[in-house]
């Protein structure tokens, strides 16, 4: 849901010093990953999504995790009933406010933002590197990661849009991904000039982690998960390069973590292929619910969830990576979806030919991590498998962990 139709107008500063000598400004401290539990918000009409709690300026805010979108946007007191006000929310008289305004657009909403500086903090209750499982709440924490000033927009009025029939309140948003600035392959997805977008302000040159990296892993019932910064689960077993921006224009001003798909089958119990699906690219979108093709291909083949005889899609990626989806985790009718919150096979007549979305429903049991110095996702967890190894074996999951070596 959290695509955005455009971005507000971004504005860049840059101070000049003097030719004076001065002392070399002493580096800011670097952490190391920090883990922040997740929540799914299923049960609530239209709240498909997974959250993660931010402190900001003192005030514990509820943001939607989104792998499409680039900036931290939050709820403010100033913004009517139009807006989710329970999850937390911004004061309107601190003085920490920039005087910036701009719009900024998603699917599903349309935001006026007040840009604002204020500190940002990380409170995890695990101490990063501990063996505990995910989502456990055990181990010797907690443990805070603070960033003195960082950049936010604060949404003082907002306008939803009506999605799959139904509307949302404006929300707060944690963007995960940023545009790419260049097209080069490797370069990586940094831009030390972008001093807006989240992953900018918390893993670039300026940053407050050691290493650019992050990784989510979502609990087979898809009721909870954990976001680990600056770090990785245990159990990635292969890792798959991010289209660039000059294959796909679109991500230069559009962020989002889009891979390709070298073959996308649904295949019975039996083994047998039942489809080939013409799908080339997939974007996997945390901020949204459901697994969607485009109308051609859904109409064609939308109906292959409702046979008692599919197992499952597999995706066949780069580097010998296979993804695999049993089908009771897209079979469900969009309608319901829409009313409870819960994901299904859906159609998305904005798509473009050969593109498909993943969406958070269908990551149950997934660990999905992102190197943002190489431009790379990487898979792990129970449908993720590398070379020939048994896509089955995807039963015998166990919660992941974090991996040391990262």
């Amino acid at each position: 849901f959290f695509s955005p139709l455009h971005a507000g107008t971004m504005v860049f500063g840059f101070l000049t010093g003097s030719c004076m000598s001065r002392t070399p400004p002493q580096e800011e401290p670097r952490f190391g990953p920090v883990r922040l539990p997740l929540y799914h918000t299923k049960g609530a009409p239209n709240e498909g999504v997974f959250k993660c709690t931010l402190h900001i300026g003192g005030n514990p805010i509820d943001v939607i995790i989104d792998s499409c979108s680039a900036d931290l946007i939050v709820v403010g007191q100033q913004c009517n009933s139009s807006c989710q006000h329970t999850a937390g929310e911004y004061p309107k008289n601190k003085g920490t406010y920039t005087g910036r305004m701009s719009t900024v657009g998603y699917v599903s909403q349309s935001n006026t933002v007040a840009w604002a500086q204020d500190k940002l903090e990380f409170l995890s209750d695990l101490l990063a590197g501990s063996n505990s499982k995910a989502g456990s709440g055990s181990g010797p924490g907690p443990l805070a990661v603070s960033m003195p000033a960082a950049s936010f927009g604060v949404v003082v009025k907002n306008v939803s849009h009506v999605v799959q029939g139904g509307t949302m309140p404006g929300r707060s948003i944690v963007g995960l991904m940023s545009p790419q600035r260049h097209s080069g392959v490797g370069l990586g997805l940094l831009d030390e000039k972008d001093t807006q977008s989240f992953i900018n302000q918390v893993f670039g040159k300026r940053g407050i982690f050691k290493k650019s990296i992050y990784s989510i892993a979502i609990e087979p019932n898809g009721d909870a998960g954990e976001i680990i910064l600056g770090g990785v689960h245990k159990g990635i077993k292969g890792w798959v390069p991010l289209v660039t921006a000059k294959e796909y224009p679109l991500l230069s001003y559009s962020p989002q973590w889009v891979i390709r798909i070298r073959r996308a089958l649904a295949v019975a119990y039996d083994g047998t292929i039942l489809a080939n699906l013409p799908v080339t690219r997939a974007r996997f979108d945390t901020g949204n619910t459901w697994m969607s093709m485009p109308s051609a291909v859904f109409q064609k083949h939308g109906h292959l969830g409702e046979l008692p005889s599919v197992s499952g899609l597999q995706l066949m990626l780069d580097n010998d990576v296979t993804l695999w989806f049993p089908a009771p985790m897209w079979s469900g009718s969009v309608p319901l979806a829409n009313a409870t919150g819960f994901g299904g096979l859906a159609e998305d007549a904005s798509l473009e030919p050969g593109l498909m979305i993943i969406g958070n429903e269908v990551m149950k049991g997934m660990i999905v991590a992102c190197d943002l110095d190489n431009a790379t996702l990487g898979f792990g967890g129970m449908c993720a498998a590398v070379h020939d190894e048994n896509m089955m074996d995807c039963a015998l999951y166990q919660t992941p962990e974090m991996d040391d070596a990262h």
